[in-house]
């Protein structure tokens, strides 16, 4: 591009003012183009910062490169932190050491000491409190080892500073011995000091009633001890004027019984068992009178007592105490609902129903109850009021075997619904009855043995002329099957089985009775009760093999051929244990006595009573 001018000749300022225009054109020429140039650059730009803005505040920011922060800018003329009123100081032990780590309280200045704040002191057994608001303080250190200390009373003064030098000592120290009102050393005694606002180790005295606490600070107020079935003692320990250990002897005197009562969830008195210092040396067990009264020795002072109901949940535990006078609430028990049905579905509207076994959820407590008729065209059943527990129900109708519920799980103030119990229509035993000669005998009665523990199968027979029996409604086993004709002993054959709707056949001789025992069977010799703990063997009969195998009365059985007794019903224990004679059985007994658990192996013999 060209610029055309005309300069005249000889005027000097024309030449001059015609130059700057020529330079001005150019100069603007070259903004726009530039202009033009960073126009979509600028247009962009302002987009972008709006777009930016448009953000919410709530979105991650954009990644930025890190940077390293520049120094903070302090004004020299500004005052410093004002920490005051402040308590500092350190932390030595008895040979002048720094002790790092030790538990450094600032307190209270009188008693009772509350606790105003707590450090550690630090590697060079510093530290500081700041700012404290309190115009009287005290301050306490310790750690073990090394001892503590507490300093004198210190005054936090406004714009003021204190410094404190904190020595340990290992020197206050308590050792005693405990004993009774006939001075009789006294064990298991918990010993431990009051007037201190944190936790500090307690001790237990020996076998020979002695103990030792070996860190007690100096503004600890009594000594105090507190022994099962003694009144609890205290001993003051202040204006100690000798810091070294001291030494003394806590005489206990007995306490009186512990009482109380019993009520249910209406608040009303009733009748129930109680547990106190469960599964320890002092446990002990009462009942409490129709008044809800109970009482309990002075032993269980400091245990929890709970108290038990078959018809409730049991009661939450209650810490016995010195002269008080404990309330134990039962709480609301729970229910089952279910249905009885046959083999083919259809509702059994006539039946039985009763509890076969019971284990309660707290504790051992087994039980059964008798069983109740039902009539329902749904074959439905409601059972309420029931403890907490696992519950195998039995139900039983006219012409069918008892059948059993699976374990059912009851929960207190709850309803445990769609338990269904399946009436199966039962095996058959056929079969002769001879004499010892092989004769037939012809009425001899016939019925299955204890086959529940709470029903009766209702399933009897008579053998015909030809000794010929037909007995309907046996159940899977194993079962007993009895057999009684009067001028003959009584025989049961044990350990049968037989499929549902299947049949057995199962011949029987009777021996004629001679004035001497009236029964025979396969067993052991030994009887079986249900107890609270369980099933118990009672009573052994001498010579039979449960004596001479060692089986010893009172004995609770754990397990019968390696399966668990627990919620084992007294019926099934019997079925398991009876047997054809010369089969053997596994028997797991714990001793009444120690407690220890004893495996046998046991023959059955033949068992005439």
């Amino acid at each position: 591009m060209s610029v055309r001018g005309h300069v005249a000749r000889g005027d000097a300022c024309g030449n001059k003012l015609a130059v700057e225009a020529l330079k001005t054109s150019r100069l603007r020429r070259t903004v726009i183009r530039l202009v033009v140039t960073l126009l979509p650059v600028l247009v962009a730009t302002v987009g972008l910062v709006r777009l930016l803005r448009a953000v919410p505040r709530t979105h991650a920011p954009l990644p930025m490169r890190s940077v390293s922060p520049l120094p903070e800018h302090r004004d020299p003329t500004a005052p410093a932190e004002d920490r005051t009123p402040e308590v500092r100081g350190r932390v030595l032990d008895a040979d002048g050491n720094l002790v790092r780590g030790a538990a450094v309280r600032l307190l209270s200045s009188r008693p009772p000491y509350a606790v105003l704040g707590g450090i550690q002191s630090d590697a060079a057994g510093r530290f500081s409190f700041a700012k404290i608001r309190s115009p009287r303080v005290r301050v306490t250190a310790q750690a073990d080892p090394g001892g503590a200390v507490t300093s004198a009373i210190l005054h936090a003064n406004a714009g003021q500073t204190t410094e404190v030098t904190l020595v340990l000592s290992s020197a206050s120290a308590v050792r005693g011995v405990v004993v009774d009102a006939a001075d009789h050393a006294v064990a298991g005694a918990t010993l431990s000091i009051e007037g201190v606002p944190w936790s500090i180790p307690s001790a237990t005295s020996g076998e020979d009633g002695t103990f030792r606490l070996a860190i007690v600070p100096d503004i600890a107020s009594f000594l105090v001890a507190v022994a099962r079935g003694y009144k609890t003692a205290r001993l003051a320990l202040l204006d100690r004027d000798d810091p070294s250990e001291r030494v003394v002897r806590l005489r206990l005197e007995a306490a009186s019984p512990v009482s109380g009562e019993v009520h249910d969830p209406d608040d009303k008195p009733v009748r129930a068992r109680i547990i106190a210092c469960e599964g320890q040396a002092s446990e002990a067990r009462t009942t409490s009178g129709e008044d809800g009264v109970f009482q309990l020795p002075s032993s269980t002072i400091g245990c929890d007592a709970i108290a038990l109901h078959d018809d409730y949940a049991a009661s939450d535990p209650v810490t016995l105490a010195e002269g008080g006078h404990a309330l134990l609430r039962l709480r609301v028990g729970g229910s089952i609902d279910g249905t009885v049905v046959d083999q083919g579905g259809a509702a059994v509207v006539a039946f039985t129903l009763g509890i076969e076994s019971f284990s309660a959820a707290h504790g051992r407590n087994f039980r059964s109850v008798a069983g109740r008729a039902f009539d329902d065209p749904r074959g439905a059943f409601h059972w309420d009021k029931l403890a907490p527990g696992s519950y195998v129900l039995v139900a039983t109708t006219k012409g069918k075997p008892p059948a059993r519920s699976d374990p059912v799980e009851v929960l207190g103030g709850a309803a445990t619904t769609g338990v269904r119990i399946v009436l199966a229509q039962g095996g058959t035993v056929v079969g002769r009855i001879y004499d010892e000669r092989h004769a037939p005998l012809s009425d001899v009665d016939l019925r299955f043995d204890a086959i529940s523990s709470v029903v009766a199968s209702g399933a009897v027979a008579k053998s015909g002329g030809a000794g010929d029996y037909r007995l309907e409604g046996a159940p899977r086993g194993p079962f007993t099957l009895f057999a009684h004709k009067s001028g003959y002993r009584a025989r049961m054959v044990s350990g049968l089985r037989i499929d549902s709707s299947g049949t057995l056949t199962e011949d029987i001789t009777l021996d004629t009775m001679d004035g001497g025992a009236g029964l025979e069977f396969g067993g052991i010799g030994a009887g079986l009760v249900q107890t609270g703990d369980g099933i118990s063997v009672n009573p052994i009969f001498p010579g039979d093999p449960a004596d001479r195998i060692g089986l010893r009365q009172g004995d609770r059985i754990v397990r019968i051929d390696g399966e668990d007794t627990d919620g084992m019903s007294l019926a099934d224990a019997l079925q398991r244990i009876r047997g054809e004679p010369g089969t053997s059985l596994g028997v797991s007994v714990q001793r009444a006595q120690t407690g220890e658990v004893v495996d046998l192996l046991i023959t059955r013999g033949l068992i005439v009573h």
